[in-house]
């Protein structure tokens, strides 16, 4: 009996140090086994799953900023390249160098002055020849006595005729526009019905206007189109 005393005062801290530790291992083993019962048999493999389970990022593009987006390098643009058979024309081979002769004008003053007439339109105006109201068909350009006139435009004579108001009247066809120059002297014109004219070719020499001789030597002139009268001043150059 001392003996049994004596072994567990000796060796007796040591004993009941393992008991401690084989009571705290069968807790543990009671607990892990309650824990896997009451997740069931599946336990396991959820958490397998749960372990090895891949994560899956959205597919979305990360914006970059403005800032960060590398510029180009600009490229030195190149000349235009000279094609054969353009617009411009090539001076000839052995010319003589004399510059290529200028377009006709396709207007010219038909008459040297200033205008002092213009045309009204459907608005009256008063006559001082004729002491009345009434419109004005064309305009009156004053000149010297007896001044050349000039076909403003290139055309084909139409007619020739004499009014008893206006004179000696030559008429020139000019696309869809004809152009009547009243009040030339009966003996000073120079053209014939059908004759082309140029801008610039004279027709006669100022006369005498009948309807209007308070105004003083003048050419009166009309534009026409479509039978109708239009604003001659309309087509000056």
């Amino acid at each position: 009996m001392n003996r049994i005393i004596s072994f567990f005062k000796g060796k007796g801290f040591y004993l009941a140090l393992a008991l401690c530790i084989l009571a705290a291992a069968a807790s543990s083993f009671w607990a892990i086994r309650s824990v896997m019962q009451r997740f069931g048999p599946n336990a396991d493999s959820s958490l397998e799953q749960e372990g090895t389970q891949e994560w899956d990022l959205p597919d979305v593009q990360v914006e970059q900023k403005v800032n960060d987006v590398p510029v180009p390098s600009a490229k030195p643009s190149q000349p235009p390249s000279s094609a054969s058979g353009s617009g411009e024309a090539s001076a000839p081979d052995g010319g003589s160098g004399e510059a290529a002769a200028a377009p006709a004008p396709s207007f010219v003053q038909p008459v040297d002055g200033q205008i002092t007439q213009v045309y009204s339109g459907d608005e009256l105006v008063y006559n001082e020849t004729l002491q009345d109201w009434r419109t004005h068909n064309g305009v009156d350009i004053a000149c010297a006595e007896n001044a050349q006139v000039k076909s403003a435009v290139a055309g084909t004579v139409c007619n020739i005729y004499d009014d008893g108001m206006w004179g000696r009247i030559v008429e020139v066809e000019a696309g869809e526009l004809t152009w009547r120059y009243a009040g030339l002297a009966a003996d000073s014109v120079q053209v014939s019905v059908g004759d082309g004219v140029s801008a610039g070719q004279a027709l006669g020499n100022v006369g005498e206007v009948m309807a209007e001789t308070a105004n003083g030597p003048h050419l009166h002139l009309e534009v026409l189109k479509g039978g109708n009268r239009v604003d001659p001043e309309h087509y000056f150059g």
